[in-house]
């Protein structure tokens, strides 16, 4: 009889907890069925939104948090620390919730950089199964900025007719073996808007080429992490291009804070903004002995005071640097990764061969 009674309990919790699997699946499915059939036109999903949803909603329970944009996403001084707090905000998001939708409604004004730093962060947030979904501004000159851009060739959402036909370009890849295909065509395209001559121009080749060895070779912990996109943003009117390189790594600074050279100037200087702008413009060696060309760092730097490229900034761990400005200093929201912006415009030096 006892028997009897615990086959009957086995069988009926059985019963159960296909009934309660049933019920978890309709749901499940009618969610993103709702969400796929009937997102505003003007929202924003990763092109793998809802494969990666799916696996969030297996708990049963969505974790969603609304994050919204402040009106100027903007990198420039003056904006800068909104920005880096909305992306820090993001960040820390993603630790604890699975599905993060940003409002972009009220921005007033996107920088071209910060289009490319969003993509970083979007791309890590979706490799660690979290659901990114968003609006489009509803303002028009932001919206035709973030249409043209690039960024919709990497999320799901429409872009209109008229924004279609634009040089802009972001590319996105995850290794030091970039297609040519993909990058060499970019530099004759940015001589033919400043200067009206489709050249080569192989000092800034160059040092975008440091640049990925550097993300490649100390900014991540394993290949397999390594995520870096590149911007290029064509005003034609005003003879404009404008660059931007972002990774997601760990930064500059934490990644020499191991080494002892960099240890020894730390006791030194310790500012991290003083001590990354006396990188870039002097190198160590000319402060204090100690070897430091060859470390890529000085190059881009180089450009700069050759007036080849122009409004230089970078952002690093807790460090912004802006050399148009002289503005170097520690920030209150770090970024953790790599942050590249300039622009080649008339008052450049030509520098580029035919």
């Amino acid at each position: 009889m006892k028997r009897s009674i615990e086959k009957k309990n086995v069988i009926q919790n059985r019963r159960l907890k296909i009934e309660r699997n049933r019920r978890r699946q309709k749901r499940r499915s009618k969610f993103l069925n709702r969400t796929k059939n009937n997102y505003r036109s003007s929202q924003v999903l990763p092109k793998n939104y809802y494969k990666k949803a799916s696996r969030n909603f297996e708990s049963g329970r969505v974790r969603q948090k609304v994050l919204f944009a402040p009106i100027k996403l903007s990198l420039q001084i003056g904006d800068s620390e909104k920005v880096l707090r909305f992306i820090d905000s993001l960040k820390n998001y993603g630790t604890k919730y699975n599905h993060i939708h940003l409002n972009l409604d009220d921005v007033q004004l996107i920088g071209e950089g910060v289009i490319g730093m969003l993509l970083s962060v979007i791309n890590e947030l979706t490799a660690k199964k979290v659901a990114i979904s968003g609006t489009k501004p509803k303002s028009t000159i932001p919206r035709t900025m973030l249409e043209k851009s690039g960024f919709f060739k990497y999320m799901r959402g429409s872009v209109s007719t008229e924004n279609l036909n634009t040089k802009n370009i972001i590319i996105r890849t995850g290794d030091i073996n970039t297609s040519k295909q993909e990058l060499l065509p970019e530099m004759p395209k940015a001589m033919e808007t400043v200067w009206g001559s489709r050249s080569r121009c192989p000092e800034l080749f160059g040092v975008i080429g440091e640049m990925l060895r550097n993300s490649c070779d100390h900014a991540f912990k394993n290949d397999h992490k390594i995520i870096w996109h590149l911007g290029v943003s064509h005003n034609e009117e005003e003879n404009t291009v404008k660059f931007s390189f972002v990774d997601n790594g760990i930064g500059i600074i934490k990644t020499y804070n191991n080494r002892s050279n960099w240890a020894k100037l730390k006791s030194l200087i310790k500012n991290d903004a003083i001590l990354l702008e006396s990188a870039y413009k002097r190198g160590i060696e000319s402060q204090t002995g100690l070897p430091w060309r060859g470390e890529g760092l000085p190059t881009i730097y180089e450009l700069y005071e050759d007036n080849i490229i122009t409004n230089l900034v970078v952002i690093t761990n807790n460090v912004y640097l802006d050399f148009d400005n002289s503005k170097f200093e520690e920030i209150k929201y770090p970024f953790s990764g790599t942050y590249y912006f300039w622009q080649i415009n008339k008052s450049c030096k030509p520098a580029y061969f035919v």
